[in-house]
């Protein structure tokens, strides 16, 4: 009778186990897809459909922009330095085991805002990117691997451009644009990359943490 006990209780124990590890993964998807797909969908939509709007409503396009930029700079500012380490401690302390999705979600948000930045200021000539591209929407898809082309040329040790023979997809010749790069280098990609070594050291002492607690 016990080992008929132990047997369900390790049945339980196990099918528990195996529930939780699903849960998680199921807690992850949704993550990626309300955390990081969702808000660059909106702001994508959005932006495509001001910079669209006529002359006369180009107001609207730059408030948009601007209040985009704006949770963009917030998002990167939480992410960043010693408070970044407190939120990815806080954030783990809360159960949450995944929180570099919070760094890849800034990443991809502030794609489109960066492109529909550029092609803003290239349709009002103060930007000369080679190749022109003269289609608003078709614009902002392929500016935005010009800016994540530079990220991954940026992640240190692996080369990934060259390693998949992927060329940048534009050039520019003026200087506001190797300012508008500068930004998205010292607001995105540094605190992005910054953020995952955060992220393995927290885990490292985790680990150590967890070690030493019987």
């Amino acid at each position: 009778m016990q080992n008929a006990m132990n047997t369900i209780a390790s049945f339980i124990n196990q099918f528990s186990q195996a529930a939780n590890k699903v849960n998680q993964k199921l807690l992850f998807v949704a993550g990626i897809i309300l955390l990081v797909l969702v808000p660059s969908l909106i702001a994508r939509v959005v932006l495509e459909k001001t910079l669209t709007l006529p002359s006369g409503w180009t107001l609207i396009h730059w408030t948009v922009l601007l209040l985009l930029f704006a949770v963009m700079f917030y998002w990167a500012w939480l992410i960043s330095g010693h408070r970044g380490h407190t939120f990815f401690i806080s954030s783990y302390a809360h159960g949450i085991k995944w929180p570099l999705l919070y760094s890849v979600a800034l990443l991809v948000f502030s794609l489109p805002c960066f492109a529909t930045l550029t092609v803003t200021l290239s349709k009002l000539g103060h930007l000369a990117l080679e190749p022109v591209v003269s289609n608003s929407t078709v614009a902002i898809s392929s500016v935005q691997d010009f800016y994540l082309w530079h990220f991954m040329d940026s992640i240190p040790g692996l080369d990934i451009p060259k390693t998949l023979r992927w060329d940048n997809p534009f050039n520019y010749s003026d200087k506001l644009s190797g300012w508008i790069l500068l930004a998205f280098k010292l607001t995105v990609i540094v605190p992005v990359i910054g953020s995952f070594a955060v992220w393995n050291e927290i885990r490292k002492e985790q680990r150590e943490h967890d070690k030493k607690v019987p």
